[in-house]
């Protein structure tokens, strides 16, 4: 499943345990949801006014883990020494660019941030096999 499926927090519980444990302050009323399906660049820092953060929850737990990079690709490079590694999750480039690979099972990456100016709507990435359980019953639109 390639879309993004519209989720009302007000009702769907698991969601929002989800985003709020990524971003403690978000606000919105509503998140997105759908499958890990390619490799995705989770680098945060500013650029033209908008910001993506991510964040990774264990959906067991609904606990935050700390993530690889949290800015710009330059500064982890030279600051934190991270360029050019590689595991089976995450590349590193030789410039600091990092890579989520693949998403296990029982985790979800979250991405949020700033959008021109203006907070962001969440969009939850989870594993094939843990979408079927977080599907909500009755909140959902396909988008």
């Amino acid at each position: 499943m390639s879309s993004m499926i519209d989720v009302k927090l007000a009702t769907d519980r698991t969601m929002k345990a989800i985003v709020l444990s990524a971003f403690p302050n978000y606000r919105k009323r509503t998140a997105w949801l759908s499958t890990f399906h390619r490799e995705m660049n989770i680098n945060s820092y500013w650029d033209g006014g908008s910001k993506d953060e991510y964040a990774i929850v264990r959906l067991d737990t609904m606990a935050r883990v700390p993530m690889p990079s949290v800015g710009h690709p330059f500064f982890e490079v030279s600051g934190r020494g991270i360029g050019a590694g590689e595991d089976q999750y995450v590349t590193v480039d030789r410039v600091g660019n990092v890579c989520l690979k693949a998403l296990p099972e029982g985790y979800a990456i979250v991405r949020s941030g700033t959008f021109c100016g203006k907070p962001a709507t969440a969009h939850v990435h989870v594993n094939a096999e843990d979408l079927a359980r977080l599907l909500p019953a009755g909140s959902v639109e396909a988008r």
